[in-house]
């Protein structure tokens, strides 16, 4: 049986619970959450300890089947406020409470909690961390750990309680201001009920393992997200029969999966370190950016956490600063799959923040190069169409009178007997804009699988020849341009 990984507290000594949560997750999706992540998934703010209400939400969308024992009454203190606080701690711990955690900000949380953890408002027993062991999961437990340390007053901490021997659990203590941290701290269960409060104890106890709390899920999203992979990439797994559901091989990535199925994925999430490496063009380098020429077929991105496949992204790991981090880290902005061209990556945080409000301001100018179906009819024209997501395709867009507004200019460089050369210069920045407007006047881009036939070419004839923009320190924009093709010539001669 795997180890539970252990985690010590934050050096604030207010993130026992976070650390608990670090643990689970590693354990079971085989991951490594980082504070920050943590944080934001349970409310956490600085000096004071986050509720476990949020978390638990979030967590169930993980995948996690949570059941939890409280004697804390969520429903009573969503309708009675501090007058219900006042009857259930005593004035000791609820001054704490107030002091060190964010109870008085939960009850607009209540609601979802109530709808989807497995609660149970009593008050729990050494029985049920037995029975939740004797299920297979990992037990978050809330103590005092001035008593569980034989120290007097009270100050509230979390164990993660893995297993038990003999007349002993086993927990990971992630310490705090009593203790240092302990990974397979032994406590007697006497002590463990001393530190819980005894008969009349308040205490929080919730077991985790994995299930399937999502009813009529796809499988291929539920494996994207118990991993998490791409849903590209899980589909995959799921093809080639490495995962199963109630030790079945299921070989349909749209399977909807029930609340008991048991699904078992078949894939060492450490692979993942060993992504290929890319060998990109660099088209311009400096202290703050990096400027490539991506090739049609690579992604600019994973669009899950990770992602097996090589992108610009993972190229561009080797070059970013530290403040700098995710699957998504230095990337400016993005091109399709299928669309060839100039992107620039920004090397740190100050950077990325700089670069992005140039094309949020729309004070970027990009050009592209496109060989469209027929003859258009004018030699220079805009077209000025809004652009909706396609309700009955929603990965698709479409022009629709509900749309965001989106504009591009066009010029024709060459014909054809049967295509068109064109340059574009969107000044709008819709997703797939230019593909959709093609497409709706009548003459789509050659090679295009979603809004044209796809059928005319062996790649999206779409380039992003050159991008006009602003770097840090400098006053005069520049342009980058990325060589054109040549199957764009290729075509354009043989057509």
């Amino acid at each position: 049986m795997k180890k539970v990984p252990f985690y010590s507290n934050h050096e604030d000594n207010m993130h026992c619970m976070l650390a608990a949560y670090r643990s689970i997750i590693d354990y079971f999706l085989h991951r490594q959450a980082s504070w920050e992540e943590l944080e934001k998934l349970s409310g956490y703010t600085p000096g004071r300890a986050a509720w476990t209400v949020q978390a638990l939400v979030a967590m169930l969308d993980m995948g996690f089947n949570i059941r939890m024992v409280e004697p804390f009454d969520y429903s009573r203190y969503m309708k009675e406020g501090e007058s219900y606080l006042k009857t259930y701690f005593s004035d000791e711990e609820l001054r704490w409470y107030y002091e060190h955690s964010n109870l008085r900000d939960i009850r607009s949380l209540i609601p979802a909690f109530l709808k989807t953890v497995e609660y149970e408002c009593r008050t729990a027993t050494l029985k049920d961390i037995d029975d939740m062991l004797d299920e297979k999961r990992l037990i978050f437990v809330t103590v005092n750990s001035r008593a569980l340390n034989g120290k007097e007053g009270f100050a509230s901490h979390a164990l993660l309680v893995t297993d038990k021997q003999g007349g002993d659990y086993i927990a990971h203590d992630s310490g705090g201001e009593t203790s240092p941290p302990q990974s397979d701290r032994k406590i007697p269960r006497e002590k463990l009920w001393e530190a819980m409060g005894g008969e009349d104890n308040t205490a929080e106890v919730t077991g985790f393992k994995l299930g399937t709390t999502m009813k009529n899920k796809r499988l291929d999203v539920y494996v994207s997200e118990r991993l998490p992979l791409s849903r590209a990439f899980g589909a995959k797994l799921i093809a080639d029969g490495k995962v199963t559901v109630n030790g079945a091989v299921i070989t349909k990535p749209g399977q909807k999966l029930s609340t008991a199925d048991e699904v078992h994925i078949d894939y060492d999430i450490d692979q993942l370190n060993d992504i290929p490496k890319l060998d990109l063009p660099i088209l311009f380098e400096s202290n703050d950016v990096l400027v490539v020429a991506k090739p049609a077929g690579i992604l600019t991105h994973a669009a899950g956490a990770f992602n097996a496949e090589a992108s610009v992204a993972t190229f561009m790991r080797d070059y970013l600063a530290d403040d700098l981090t995710g699957a998504r880290a230095g990337i400016v902005h993005r091109l399709d799959r299928p669309t060839s061209g100039v992107l620039i990556g920004a090397k740190n945080a100050r950077t990325l923040s700089f670069l992005q409000k140039q094309f949020a301001d729309r004070t970027v100018r990009k050009t592209y190069l496109a060989i469209v179906a027929g003859h258009l009819p004018e030699k220079e024209a805009v077209i000025d169409m809004p652009i909706e997501r396609n309700p009955k395709a929603p990965a698709t867009f479409r022009v629709g009178p509900n749309g965001k507004p989106a504009k591009t200019r066009y010029k024709v460089l060459q014909e054809t007997k049967n295509a068109t050369l064109v340059e574009l210069k969107p000044e709008t920045g819709r997703t797939h804009q230019l593909r959709v407007h093609l497409a709706a006047i009548g003459h789509p881009i050659i090679g295009d699988p979603l809004y044209g036939s796809g059928r005319h070419g062996d790649r999206l004839y779409l380039h992003a020849a050159s991008l006009e923009l602003t770097l840090p320190y400098e006053d005069t924009p520049r342009t980058f341009s990325a060589p054109v093709p040549a199957e764009f010539k290729h075509y354009v001669d043989a057509s």
